[in-house]
């Protein structure tokens, strides 16, 4: 749509939205941070092959070390640490 208003204007706006949603949602990622949750496991992690990646009840993203063999399965992981959008965390032998 033509004359919407000034670029820089848009640009700025946006990225100030970017910042709130992103503090929001390290907010709210960090009350598991710290804790043992169940994770469900769906695949080798696309950037590095020595860790999977899974989900949690909530959806949110964990990557943490682990073999192949556990895809499909339920586990126990320590979120060590939240990242916003996803946790990095440890199995649970």
């Amino acid at each position: 749509i033509e004359n919407q208003g000034d670029e820089e204007v848009a640009k700025e706006r946006f990225n100030r939205l970017v910042e709130e949603v992103q503090k929001s949602s390290e907010k709210a990622s960090k009350k598991f941070e710290h804790t043992v949750q169940e994770v469900l496991v769906e695949e080798v992690n696309a950037q590095d092959s020595s860790m999977l990646t899974g989900r949690l009840s909530s959806n949110m993203l964990v990557h943490f070390p682990g073999d192949k063999s556990l895809i499909g399965k339920i586990i126990p992981v320590y979120l060590n640490e939240s990242r916003a959008f996803y946790y990095l965390g440890t199995q649970i032998s």
